[in-house]
């Protein structure tokens, strides 16, 4: 095995050990004018274990396998830090994802470089997840906890009404059409303590009961979930260069499942003083939501609850109490019925007498009992998520 220096044509080098006219044994490989390299071991021109540092400042360091990062690895990404396996080039199996700047983190089963089987989301505002996942969406049975109000992040774009989880859009970070809040307005949550992340329950359902009072004004400090835009990519040789092992960023990393992980786990800013909306709403409450998931957002059957009492036990769409179900009020009085994109439609409001219709009776207790169960799957599968 021979070994030196050699040039390229684009102004990048390799220095290390060579045979059969490609790299091997231990060597440094850096990009045209210095920008980027990878240092470690090669065999037969493919990385085998080494660090590649971008021109973006980004980072891996671990193994490789036939010029993708495959086996355990370290990779630094702006402010993102991701520890665990790679297969075939992308987040796989298992590993964990963690903001350097706050307490963000994923920490689970990937395929593909998704979120994907059972993990633990732990937000910002340190409101957390547990439960199943699918293509790097909330999706399957999960535990939604928030943190107390006056802790939990604002959530000031429509686009964040789930405070979002670390899932991925299309390859462009874009939002799809379908799940565009301009597209379907009326998914939008009739209540604005939606606004607050992990916090999706109201305690009236109809828009003109919920609206916000003048005065009693708390401060709430707060962590802001911002979108972040995927960085550009940048290529680590030219076409021009005789070696093919060099990558540029963009075609070794897992780019599209990325694309809008930054913006995924909610850090940032301070909040600014907010009236409380409800009225059983102060800075030490909470809300938990446990049940079916679909599309990162609350959809099937599930129970959600405050500590103030709160309490609703039924059908969801998109965050919204939507089918039939029963809300029991903080001072223990009950609505019962149909609801449709959060306001009762069928039934009645504050029960003072039985439900009239049986119908409508049967189809409340079917509902309640499906939340019921589905809350108890929610929470085994917050176990194994755990585990």
């Amino acid at each position: 095995m021979s070994g030196g220096r050699f040039d390229f044509d684009d102004g990048g080098a390799y220095c290390g050990g060579w045979e059969g006219g490609k790299a091997h044994g231990h060597g440094i490989c850096t990009g045209p004018k210095g920008q980027g390299e990878y240092s470690g071991s090669w065999n037969y021109g493919f990385e085998v274990v080494g660090i590649y540092t971008w021109p973006s400042g980004n980072t891996y360091e671990g193994y490789w396998s036939q010029g993708k990062r495959h086996g355990l690895g370290i990779e630094t990404k702006g402010r993102w830090v991701y520890r665990g396996e790679w297969t075939h080039g992308f987040k796989g199996r298992y590993g964990a994802r963690q903001s350097m700047n706050s307490g963000a983190k994923y920490e689970g089963t990937w395929n593909n470089g998704l979120q994907d089987g059972y993990g633990t989301e732990t937000y910002a505002d340190g409101g957390t997840y547990q439960g199943q996942f699918t293509n790097g969406m909330r999706h399957g049975y999960g535990v939604r906890q928030s943190v107390p109000y006056g802790m939990a992040s604002v959530v000031r774009s429509p686009l964040r009404t789930s405070l979002s989880s670390l899932r991925s859009e299309h390859s462009n970070g874009t939002l799809p059409q379908q799940d565009s809040p301009a597209a379907h307005p009326e998914s939008l949550p009739a209540s604005p303590t939606i606004t607050r992340g992990g916090f999706a329950l109201s305690l009236y359902a109809d828009a003109e009961a919920g609206k916000v009072k003048k005065g009693g004004l708390f401060r709430r400090g707060s962590l802001l979930g911002k979108l972040k835009k995927s960085e550009s990519k940048s290529s680590l040789a030219s076409q021009k260069s005789r070696v093919s092992f060099l990558k540029s960023e963009s075609g070794i990393s897992s780019a599209a499942s990325d694309a809008t992980s930054t913006a995924s786990l909610g850090e940032g800013a301070e909040g600014e003083e907010y009236p409380p909306f409800e009225s059983d709403i102060d800075a030490t409450t909470t809300e938990t939501y446990m049940g079916e998931w679909k599309n990162d957002k609350r959809s099937g059957y599930g129970v959600s609850e405050r500590s103030s009492g709160l309490k609703y036990e039924g059908e969801w769409l998109d965050n919204l109490r939507h089918g039939y179900g029963c809300t029991t009020l903080p001072d223990g009085k009950k609505e019962e019925g149909k609801y449709r994109h959060n306001v009762l439609v069928k039934g009645m409001k504050k029960r003072v007498i039985p439900l009239k219709s049986a119908k409508i009776r049967q189809k409340v207790d079917r509902s309640v009992e499906g939340a019921q169960r589905a809350a108890a799957i929610a929470r085994q599968k917050s176990e194994i998520a755990a585990s």
